[in-house]
């Protein structure tokens, strides 16, 4: 609402005699230290004190200006990465009218300090995306590119598309009637500006809605949160952060469309047992593929990250007489082919330590700390993870056998290795340290632990429940003979495990494993004791160490930025080619990507050469792979190893 000016020095008047002799210091947090998360009121003082300022009358302090340049920061990065993004890939122009479901409700130009000219902000903006293009050619993530030119070659679609995103991509939506719940009605509380807005401006209800019961592994009382549907459930996590946007955007290409082209989103927060009992979630999923055999085409399933262990989990189940019935042949006919994306078999080191103390390395940089510990703190965090029991699905399997034990691990760095059980921060300074202590501890009386030992700390600190839950959903180890396979096929728990079950009885399938490397990935971790009462007894040592691949408290080795590449490649380059884990012969390609990005400045998604966990969705290569093997012609995309992943596999002892 606008004044006209003399209405504005006449309140600007009262105000300044309402605030004659007050002191500075009483006076000052009543107009101005409003609390982030409480909307100010127009009352009468406040729109005193707001013409007051207007007027030059009274002047706010430094530190708020300095407040309010942090602020307009803020601003001004998240414009500067959308328009990043809509600078290098022109085809995302299309969806600037979803800008509006972020920007429409905040008063931009308000934060903004008064001394930021409109034409000097533009000059700046304008200036910062005038950088020149790099030399030579830039392939593009967008413009519908490889399909476009491999369309010309003559490929066109064949085989039925099932997409299965991975932890995290599937939009939540609410579908809760009751108290807090009623003004998010169908709205995605996570994914979408929606879920931001609800974070900041009502915490307590995003909470409520986000935790899973802890009893129960179900929805608490009062509360469903279910996953989005449609091909828009995941193709865009945000307004310009794709997740399968350019997928679909390829498939498109060759033919595809909704009729021959689904996505089977999930609640990932929900153990894969508990999807099937609440949600039908692999009988929905039976029947789609059942319906799209009618057309004569088998189903090419494309997962993502944790989506690779639920299409394990699906093909064991649909087979089991506990499950779906199919019976043993029911995978070969009905499925062509998998392509596991940048997938996590043998699961991910992070995971450990989300639920151990509700950390990972995005939470541990020094101002992501500094900002969760006013917002949200490792105690909330702990205590949410550790209700979602999907999340457990991603824990480490195959214990000291895959992962190593104090004496050294496969994936160990070749020149300087360095045994664990004697590490200490001040010796070594120019080496790498092993990752067999997965879990390490320099003063706290606690020795290192292997794997299993740190899934067994992990355990030790689960409660009653939590503990009850995770031995219900799920096994670790592994199985070295055929009589403990046979004798455990129908357990859903080792369906989680690769390393715990076969692959189905299916020789005219393929396998196909896609994954990038070259990126620092979690690996180990540093701990020290936490003596605050009101956070998880355990956490991160941010110690700073002399030490090349620690950075605080984190060891990082290869990997895809987020799953190690013992994880992604092991059981594709080795495990799944010998007799007792793929009995039946089907056929596993490994296709491994060096992570080559961009420069931020160019594409703040790294461009067509990015290779990480989740810009491989984007990567040139990768998606020429699953549009030729979706195309009928997989026989020309064959094994290519870029990594030491081979060397790793031969030093795990596993027949």
């Amino acid at each position: 609402m606008q004044n006209d000016s003399s209405s504005i020095r006449h309140r600007g008047k009262a105000a300044a005699q309402q605030m004659d002799g007050l002191d500075a210091e009483t006076s000052t947090p009543t107009a101005i230290d409003t609390p982030l998360d409480t909307p100010r009121t127009n009352s009468p003082l406040n729109l005193s004190i707001q013409a007051a300022l207007e007027a030059r009358i009274i002047y706010p302090p430094k530190r708020i200006k300095r407040r309010r340049w942090f602020i307009s920061g803020i601003a001004i990065g998240v414009i500067t990465a959308l328009s990043a993004i809509l600078y290098v890939n022109p085809t995302q122009n299309t969806h600037i009218n979803r800008m509006q479901e972020i920007l429409g409700d905040f008063d931009v130009s308000a934060l903004l300090p008064d001394s930021l000219l409109s034409d000097e902000f533009v000059h700046d903006m304008t200036k910062l995306l005038a950088l020149d293009k790099q030399a030579g050619p830039i392939r593009l993530t967008g413009e519908f590119e490889p399909a476009m030119t491999l369309e010309k070659e003559g490929l066109r679609k064949k085989h039925n598309v099932v997409l299965v995103p991975g932890i995290i991509s599937s939009g939540l939506e609410s579908w809760s009637t009751a108290n807090c719940s009623r003004p998010y009605f169908r709205q995605r509380l996570w994914g979408t500006s929606t879920m931001f807005k609800a974070i900041l401006l009502d915490k307590e209800c995003w909470v409520q809605h986000i935790m899973l019961d802890k009893r129960t592994g179900l929805d608490p009382h009062g509360i469903k949160l279910r996953a989005a549907q449609g091909l828009d459930a995941a193709d865009y996590f945000i307004t310009g952060y794709w997740i399968w946007g350019k997928a679909i955007e390829n498939l498109a290409v060759l033919g595809y469309d909704s009729n021959d082209m689904t996505l089977a989103s999930y609640d990932w927060r929900v153990s894969y047992y508990d999807l099937e009992r609440r949600d039908q979630y692999f009988s929905r999923l039976q029947s789609r593929i059942e319906l799209a055999q009618r057309t004569g085409a088998k189903t090419v399933l494309v997962t993502h990250s944790m989506g690779s262990q639920v299409v394990q989990y699906f093909m064991k189940w649909v087979e089991s007489p506990r499950g779906g019935r199919g019976g043993p042949q029911w995978v070969d006919t009905h499925i062509e082919a998998v392509i596991n994306l940048a997938g996590s078999p043998l699961g991910v080191p992070k995971t450990l330590a989300s639920l151990l103390s509700g950390e990972q390395r995005e939470t541990v940089q020094p101002l992501a700390s500094y900002l969760l510990d006013h917002f949200m703190n490792r105690k909330e965090l702990a205590r949410i993870f550790r209700s979602w029991t999907g999340l457990a699905a991603l824990l480490p399997k195959g214990g000291s056998a895959v992962w190593g034990d104090l004496s050294g691990a496969p994936d160990d760095p070749v020149s300087n290795h360095t045994d664990v059980s004697s590490q200490t921060a001040d010796s070594n300074v120019h080496s790498d340290v092993s990752f067999g202590g997965q879990i390490r501890f320099d003063s706290d009386g606690l020795g290192n632990q292997t794997m299993d030992g740190a899934l067994q700390l992990l355990f030790d600190a689960l409660d009653a429940d939590e503990q009850r839950l995770m031995h219900r959903d799920y096994s670790f180890g592994v199985f070295r003979t055929q009589s403990e396979m046979d004798a455990h096929k129908d357990d859903h728990r080792v369906w989680t495990n690769p390393l715990q079950h076969q692959l189905p009885n299916a020789p005219n399938m393929s396998i196909y494993c896609l994954y990038g490397h070259g990126a620092a990935t979690e690996r180990a971790y540093y701990y020290t004791f936490d003596n605050s009462s009101d956070a998880p007894s355990l956490k991160i040592d941010r110690t700073p160490r002399p030490l090349r691949n620690v950075d605080i408290g984190i060891v990082n080795g290869e990997g895809d930025g987020t799953v190690p590449l013992l994880s992604l490649g092991y059981m594709c380059a080795d495990a799944w080619r010998k007799p007792l884990y793929n009995p039946h012969g089907v056929r596993v390609v490994t296709r491994e990507f060096v992570h080559n990005p961009l420069a931020v400045f160019k594409d703040i998604r790294g461009g067509a050469d990015a290779a990480d966990h989740i810009n491989i969705l984007g990567n040139h290569d990768v998606t020429a792979d699953v549009l030729r093997v979706v195309a009928g012609h997989g026989q020309d995309v064959n094994d290519r190893f870029t990594s030491n992943i081979r060397e790793y596999a031969a030093r795990i002892n596993i027949p």
